[in-house]
């Protein structure tokens, strides 16, 4: 069985992080940060897609130099973000019977530096694919489609936070767990996960029952 798993937000509580570093982008290139709970609207898409749908009325240029400003803030403030409760646990007795990978909409690069930070094991990952190495980043289904051709094997679930995870799991065709990390502002849109729980600590039980 593979579990594939989103990184921020899922994983990693990056939401504070995030948010920080786009209104210091958006302030750094005098432009108007429209407010935190219109980029929860769009949570979960890649930067790029993310500040686009987000703030429409910016230029190309204008996307990619808030963007550049961003990941060099990230970079700069990385130290406050950490693994949520119990994940390194679970993920360490999830290794034990199933095969685990990373999808993620950051970069491969990105991810790295992210787990290295929080002493995320990658040893515990049989892949881990970043939106950097496929054509379509999520909700579109590429990530998942790299890590069954890689394993030769069917994905059985991703495990994420956002609506973008759940729209990828239908589009792959596999079951989606959605974790309530994410903004509560979101919830609302979360409905159509094959299953939600409130923490980690529930996902064992959760895989174990879908296989009977």
């Amino acid at each position: 069985m593979i579990i594939c798993f989103d990184l921020d937000g899922t994983l990693i509580d990056t939401e504070n992080w995030v948010i920080n570093a786009l209104r210091a982008s958006f302030k750094k290139n005098k432009k108007k940060f429209p407010g935190k709970n219109k980029f929860f609207e769009n949570w979960g898409l890649n930067s790029r897609i993310l500040i686009k749908k987000t703030a429409p009325e910016l230029t190309k240029k204008e996307i990619e130099n808030i963007r550049k400003d961003f990941y060099k803030t990230r970079d700069e403030t990385i130290s406050m973000i950490k693994p949520f409760k119990n994940t390194k646990k679970i993920l360490r007795q999830l290794n034990k019977n199933y095969k685990l990978a990373i999808v993620s909409n950051n970069s491969h690069k990105e991810i790295l530096k992210i787990m290295k930070v929080t002493k995320l094991d990658k040893k515990l990952f049989k892949i881990i694919v970043g939106d950097d190495e496929v054509k379509r980043a999520k909700p579109f289904p590429d990530e998942i489609y790299k890590t069954e051709k890689k394993l030769k094997k069917k994905v059985n679930f991703l495990v994420g936070d956002t609506i973008q995870d759940v729209k990828t799991a239908r589009s792959a065709k596999i079951d989606s767990i959605i974790i309530k990390n994410g903004p509560r502002s979101s919830w609302k849109n979360l409905k159509k996960a094959d299953f939600i729980i409130k923490d980690i600590t529930e996902l064992p039980k959760i895989i174990k029952e879908a296989q009977k």
